[in-house]
């Protein structure tokens, strides 16, 4: 059969492995015939996570799937014309007829998508933080046993963009007195001089000083976080949401920019040490934290 062929070929079932950068076909209905292809960026690299659906000429979802680590996808889908919709983050959507045949492939090849105009960078000029808008959270593990949400209060911020938006910078200062948990004995203990010692360091300060593009909406920004005194390299993988002029409650009418951010914070890094407060019989967070930022900024003018 022509699908027995495929699925051993594809799957590497002769050689034992899968070939690198071909993904497997899994088992697939006689009734059905499969799509696959290869999604890129607009610079032509693999592009993972993307969204992919397929509907029927009613407009119904019959399959769905996300890209791969090396951009692919194969659905299974009943035979028939269908439409294929291609989303990502920061990308125009994609969209194609297909006719899909009862046991055969219908290999639609490289798909390269265009970024979005609509995201266009901020003029050049001071972006401040607005605190009704934007949140800095956490997520640590809880020794054995679960996990620990938590948030800062307190925190100020701006983004300064260039001419060249690669050449920006962001500074953002947090109150450490200000860490919520929920739980004040806990909120005590993250105060004291086992964690964030806020009696000797008020405030951790984040620098950021060099912006790369890496895909349509996506951005690395690196730079240096102190904490208790102490200095480490951080690199925040950021998603640059566009920006838009609000009006109503809540809002005023000036320009504002909004990003989405996260990171990962290791205690050592900061002498923070978790194996001394662990020894006391202390029941603390893990050795990693994951940092979430929701930003939005206004036009400082």
């Amino acid at each position: 059969m022509v699908f027995a062929k495929l699925r051993r070929r594809l799957s590497g079932a002769d050689a034992g492995v899968a070939p690198r950068g071909v993904f497997a076909l899994h088992p697939t209905p006689l009734d059905s015939g499969v799509v696959t292809g290869q999604v890129h960026d607009e610079n032509g690299n693999l592009l993972p996570d993307a969204t992919v659906n397929i509907t029927n000429r009613m407009g119904q979802v019959i399959a769905e799937a996300s890209t791969d680590s090396y951009g692919g996808f194969a659905i299974s889908v009943a035979p028939g014309t269908h439409k294929l919709s291609i989303a990502a983050g920061g990308f125009r959507r994609y969209s194609t007829k297909l006719q899909v045949q009862v046991n055969q492939r219908t290999p639609l090849g490289g798909i390269q998508l265009v970024a979005d105009d609509s995201l266009e960078l901020p003029q050049p000029g001071r972006y401040r933080f607005d605190p009704l808008h934007t949140e800095i959270r956490f997520v640590a593990q809880h020794i054995g046993m679960s996990k620990i949400h938590g948030r800062f209060n307190e925190f100020d911020g701006f983004v300064e963009v260039a001419p060249s938006f690669e050449h920006s910078r962001i500074e953002m200062s947090i109150n450490t007195a200000s860490v919520d948990t929920g739980v004040q004995m806990r909120d005590d203990h993250l105060r004291s001089a086992d964690f964030f010692d806020v009696e000797n360091h008020p405030v951790m300060h984040f620098r950021g000083t060099r912006f790369t593009h890496l895909r349509a909406d996506r951005w690395s920004v690196s730079g240096s976080l102190t904490l208790r005194g102490n200095s480490s390299p951080v690199s925040l993988n950021a998603i640059y949401l566009g920006q838009r002029r609000f009006q109503g409650p809540g809002f005023d009418s000036d320009l504002r920019v909004a990003c989405q951010a996260t990171t990962t914070l290791r205690r050592e890094d900061y002498a923070v040490n978790w194996q001394a407060t662990l020894a006391k019989g202390i029941a603390v967070v893990g050795p990693t934290i994951e940092v979430e930022l929701g930003v939005q900024a206004v036009f400082d003018q």
